[in-house]
């Protein structure tokens, strides 16, 4: 197959886990080294151009080739594959996860889960919808009131129902989402079974 811009575009949002602004997709193509990118200018323009034809958040939309959607809204420039499917050459095992008593493949399945934004965006979009804002579920932490613009709408999405308990067929629905801080998701990522949202919440709230 022709390495078109589109394919190149493709096979790089792959490589960094299935979404990204547009910085990390220009840094991994150039990364990658298969196009030529001799004209800085043209070719990232290049690269927007083929994002939002092939994308129904775009204005540009050519209303057939829906491969990218974007993930924080329109204008941000980021942008995730619709398709992607993660797996668990993006998932690293850290001391903490040895422990893990099903078995280090089913932690990277669910892990990998999380890093899948699209059902991840939506249930942050009805959250949003319904406070007005994001902020964690279990301590309340918002990354906006403490960071200012730079963590606007960031959040991490948990996966309430682990691997073991899905069947097969089953999918994950917004509603099973979770969203945490970074630090409350390390700590539900701690407990062997891990802590529901109510139990971290009542641990918090001992202190």
């Amino acid at each position: 197959m022709e390495n078109t811009w589109l394919v190149e575009i493709i096979e790089s949002m792959k490589e960094i886990g299935g979404y990204g602004s547009y910085k990390n997709i220009y840094e991994k193509i150039e990364e990658r080294g298969n196009k030529d990118i001799s004209n800085r200018k043209s070719w990232k323009a290049a690269v927007r151009a083929a994002i939002e034809i092939h994308s129904s958040d775009s204005d540009v939309f050519n209303g057939k080739d829906d491969i990218f959607y974007s993930v924080c809204g329109k204008g941000r420039g980021i942008w995730g594959l619709r398709n992607f499917e993660p797996h668990d050459n993006f998932v690293d095992i850290t001391e903490d996860d040895i422990s893990f008593p099903e078995g280090k493949q089913r932690l990277k399945t669910h892990i990998y889960r999380e890093r899948n934004q699209k059902v991840i965006q939506i249930a942050k979009n009805k959250f949003k919808e319904k406070h007005g804002q994001v902020y964690c579920e279990a301590c309340g932490f918002d990354f906006y009131k403490f960071y200012g613009k730079i963590g606007e709408d960031y959040i991490e999405g948990h996966h309430s129902i682990p691997v073991s308990e899905l069947k097969e067929g089953d999918k994950t629905k917004p509603e099973d989402i979770v969203l945490l801080c970074s630090n409350c998701h390390k700590m539900v990522h701690r407990k062997r079974p891990w802590l529901k949202k109510e139990e971290l919440k009542e641990l918090i709230n001992k202190k």
